[in-house]
């Protein structure tokens, strides 16, 4: 059975992280955590329960990622995000897997809650990522935001049973204040890459995407925070092809 090194970037994470930490201690080896400069209690938490804890002044959330998977102890790598934590079935699949290697990465369903809720419908269920995996073959892309475990083509890839419990946002303020934040995230990287806007995209794209999340994701289900959810996702593209034809033009 190959050891198992868990994986944390953090910033100001106390409010998680003990329940992060406490879903997931018994199935790893090795628990580090990559602090970003917290001033609360994230530091004292991680120590509390083992953590090696290394300071990484904040690279970006791709390389904070892969900076942190590269100071593991272990190959076999869990990649947790500080408000997140297993369920018990998911962290039972782990250890099965642990015991029985038999891919190169493994995908997991992410569970997204708002305000305590969980989400499924809009796209955000199931939110198929990859969390668990060999460092020797796989690293992050090259994306800087929404960043993900590339998997070259020829890899084992597997499923895993049960569900990744994300605390995603608590109110609506929080929701699209980090969608402003993204945004121009997004419009930055698309402009390093040489696209260019419109205003054709503006009043077209936003639409679209609130129309495919509220209606043809089935968004509507989940009520007054379907709404919301899909009205954030519509101004999150907006934002962002406003701020890419600004550049253009």
């Amino acid at each position: 059975m190959p050891a198992l090194s868990l994986v944390i970037i953090t910033l100001n994470a106390e409010q998680h992280l003990a329940d992060c930490l406490a879903s997931s201690k018994d199935i790893v080896q090795e628990i580090l955590v990559v602090d970003s400069g917290s001033t609360d209690r994230t530091v004292s938490i991680a120590e509390s329960f083992g953590a090696r804890v290394i300071q990484q002044p904040f690279l970006g959330f791709r390389d904070q990622k892969q900076f942190a998977v590269d100071q593991a102890t272990h190959d076999h790598i869990l990649v947790l995000d500080a408000d997140e934590a297993l369920s018990p079935e998911l962290a039972a699949s782990i250890r099965t897997a642990g015991e029985h290697w038999t891919a190169d990465a493994w995908i997991v369903n992410r569970l997204n809650h708002f305000a305590g809720k969980p989400i499924r419908h809009g796209g955000w269920y199931p939110d198929r990522i990859v969390r668990l995996f060999d460092r020797r073959v796989c690293q992050y892309g090259p994306a800087t935001i929404h960043e993900a475990i590339h998997i070259p083509p020829d890899l084992r890839v597997h499923n895993l049973t049960g569900e990744l419990l994300h605390d995603a946002y608590q109110s609506r303020e929080e929701l699209f204040s980090k969608q402003r934040r993204y945004s121009q995230l997004a419009a930055e990287e698309l402009i390093r890459k040489g696209k260019t806007g419109s205003w054709l995209r503006i009043l077209v794209k936003p639409a679209y995407r609130f129309l495919k999340e509220f209606i043809l994701e089935l968004g509507f289900l989940d009520g007054r925070i379907g709404w919301i959810i899909a009205s954030s996702s519509a101004a999150y593209v907006y934002w962002r092809e406003s701020l890419l034809r600004q550049h253009t033009h």
